[in-house]
């Protein structure tokens, strides 16, 4: 009789240890923030090759991101922390223009989308 409860008894903690390293593990989900920038001329054209900038103060100090726009003029950025970000644009061929923005980073796998001018 003791050799089977101490069985069950056994079995039971097995269980139970197996289902709290699975639930743990699981509440380490995606926190990635998703962000598109769409870089647009006065003429509300898309800007191929700009430097689009994302820049951000965290803890510890300041976070940047920096990425060029493809052919359709966007910039596609993957941030670890959420954070409110500083945007700027820039183009070789437009010296004198940049454009400016604010994105709120702060919902884990959304996509967050912002339009900057050079002006």
């Amino acid at each position: 009789m003791k050799t089977t409860l101490l069985k069950f008894s056994a079995s039971v903690c097995g269980i139970i240890l197996l289902l709290a390293a699975f639930t743990t593990s699981s509440c380490k989900k995606d926190q990635t923030c998703h962000a598109t920038v769409y870089v647009n001329d006065s003429a509300n054209n898309k800007v191929a090759n700009a430097t689009v900038q994302m820049d951000a103060m965290v803890v510890g100090g300041q976070l940047t991101y920096r990425e060029k726009t493809d052919a359709h003029g966007e910039a596609h950025f993957d941030v670890k922390l959420p954070a409110i970000f500083n945007v700027t644009a820039t183009h070789d061929s437009f010296p004198l223009k940049y454009g400016k923005g604010v994105m709120n980073l702060d919902e884990a796998r959304k996509i967050n989308y912002l339009t900057v001018k050079l002006q």
